[in-house]
Order: structure tokens, then sequence, then C-alpha cells
């Protein structure tokens, strides 16, 4: 998406190694910003980016977007901005520990006006859900947890899925 879309921009509080935004910090240097351990900052960043027409993608970990919820609601949600959260480490985390655990995100985004929660069920579903969310004209938040995933074949394309119909697997499946 970077390569055709120079709207782009990768927004993390501190996170490039951990969220693998090595190769886009390289690779688009003037696009890549790292805030440091500021997420209240890279939210708000993120807004004001959304303001003049670009296309920001914030990379944080699900527990430390706790502490930029209010700038989600007043800064991005309420403006119906088109902010993409990408959000690493939902659910627990193993070896991080409790205070890495992505427990709540999915609590305290359900309420917020207007956000797109996207959750998938492997890394190619990973790939065209961060590609839906990105094309949602407003907020939208994509969660996947820490590591790898099951070793599905990944598309060469990024087709978004369609925002607001699910694949329900019959029971005992996934």
């Amino acid at each position: 998406m970077a390569a055709v879309d120079p709207r782009l921009m990768g927004i993390t509080p501190a996170m490039r190694e951990g969220s693998d935004l090595i190769r886009f910090s390289k690779e688009y240097p003037q696009r890549y910003f790292d805030v440091a351990i500021a997420e209240q900052h890279a939210v708000t960043l993120a807004a004001g980016m959304a303001c003049e027409s670009m296309k920001p993608v914030v990379a944080i970990y699900s527990t430390f977007l706790q502490r930029g919820y209010d700038q989600l609601i007043h800064d991005v949600a309420v403006q119906n901005l088109d902010v993409t959260f990408a959000i690493d480490r939902a659910g627990l985390v193993g070896e991080d520990g409790p205070t890495h655990h992505g427990s709540m995100d999915l609590s305290f985004l359900r309420c917020v006006p207007g956000m797109v929660i996207l959750a998938p069920a492997d890394e190619a579903e990973c790939r065209a859900m961060l590609s839906a969310a990105y094309h949602h004209p407003g907020p939208a938040a994509v969660r996947y947890p820490r590591g790898t995933g099951p070793g599905v074949e990944i598309p060469a394309h990024l087709e978004p899925l369609p925002i607001g119909k699910a694949e329900v697997p019959p029971s005992g499946e996934r």
C-alpha cells in the first residue's frame, strides 16, 4: 500500500521492532514517525495528519492504546477521521508478561462512536483486514495476536475484505 499511496504515514510509539516496522521505516523514512513512549501523541498526530488528507496508520500494542483512549475518542472518532489502528499483541502475550496483555481492547473500542473493529482468524485474513481498514473512510482498528499465524498461504494481492460481513465457521473448526 505504501508503494502505491504516498499518503500512507506510519506512526508508532516506540514499537518499531515489535510491530515489525523496520522495513517500512527504512523504505519510507519521510513517512515514518516514532513518537517514543507517547501513545497520546501518536493518536493525536494521526488525527492531525488525517485532517490534512493523509492516511495515517498507527501501529500500537493493544495494552498501550489505553493510554491514548481520550485522544482516540475526541481527536479521531468524534470527528470521524480516517485513521487506521494496527493493534498488535491482542489477547494474552505469553513471555511479554501481564503488562503487555491486550485483553481490554475489544471492551474499550466497542463503545467508540463510528469505530470499525476487525479481528482476523489467520495471517491472510489479517492482511485483507488491514487493507479493508485502510480503505475504510473513518476510524478502523485491526487487532491481531503476538507471534505467527497458522501458516496459511498469503495472497500477493491486497484485496480488502468487505466490512460488515462475517464468516462463522461450523462448530468445532478453527
